[in-house]
């Protein structure tokens, strides 16, 4: 009986150790999901508002060192 669980304890770890490696010849496809365009469009406008208000900020502080 003691056997039996030792031959079954290491036939369940061969098992485990699957050497095969997974198939990363086909890299993922990233599909655009409506999901993921409800995401990434506020981001980008967020990013294109941020950069207007540095940009007004900058022409803001080079005007009053032309003072």
């Amino acid at each position: 009986m003691k056997n039996s669980l030792i031959y079954l304890l290491v036939a369940y770890g061969l098992l485990a150790c699957d050497s095969s490696p997974p198939d990363k010849a086909k890299p993922p496809v990233e599909a655009q999901t409506p999901l993921a365009d409800a995401i990434k469009q506020p981001m980008d406008q967020a990013r294109d508002a941020e950069k207007q208000i540095f940009e007004s900020a900058d022409r803001q502080k080079q005007q009053a060192e032309q003072m």
